[in-house]
């Protein structure tokens, strides 16, 4: 593998590792216009057609999951909780980090590419349905933090080389 291969791939799944969560990405989208109370986010999440065009079942984000989401969303330091003691009882408001509403800014250029490309996302669309909702991407091995440090990337049909190269 390039060190190019290597910085893109890794790259691609720091992006996944960061955004991939089921409800982050709507969870950000929520937050873009500023900050909202946990209920308005709620709200305004479940407000989303979420999936819609990738499987029959119908989205919905329960409080529970949205704090455990929240919670781990301000440790990767992707939000900011801001606690408001001027009322009773005291408010809390999420936002977006700066190097977030950057990311959002600078992913439009690739939205826009998804609606380029409409028969792609029909055909991924059809598969993710077929197979319940579930598409497996990639039916690959990919091991990024293996404990010698090698990165493993193979395909199907492709077996990796001695050494954890690919073959």
């Amino acid at each position: 593998m390039t060190e190019r291969d290597d910085r893109v791939l890794r790259g691609l799944y720091d992006l996944k590792n960061l955004f991939g969560d089921k409800w982050v990405p709507a969870i950000l989208v929520a937050l873009r216009d500023g900050p909202l109370r946990r209920v308005e986010i709620l709200s305004t999440v479940n407000s989303y057609s979420i999936d819609e065009n990738w499987t029959d079942k119908h989205a919905v984000l329960h409080d529970s999951i949205l704090a455990r989401t929240l919670k781990k969303m301000r440790e990767q330091g992707l939000i900011i909780r801001e606690s408001c003691d001027k009322s009773f009882p005291p408010g809390v408001a999420y936002s977006l980090t700066a190097a977030v509403a950057e990311v959002l800014t600078l992913a439009e250029p690739l939205i826009e590419w998804t609606r380029a490309h409409p028969e792609l996302l029909s055909q991924a669309q059809a598969h993710s349905r077929r197979s319940g909702g579930e598409a497996a991407i990639l039916d690959d091995v990919v091991d990024l933090d293996s404990p010698a440090g090698d990165s493993r990337f193979h395909s199907a049909g492709r077996r990796p080389r001695a050494g954890g190269g690919v073959g």
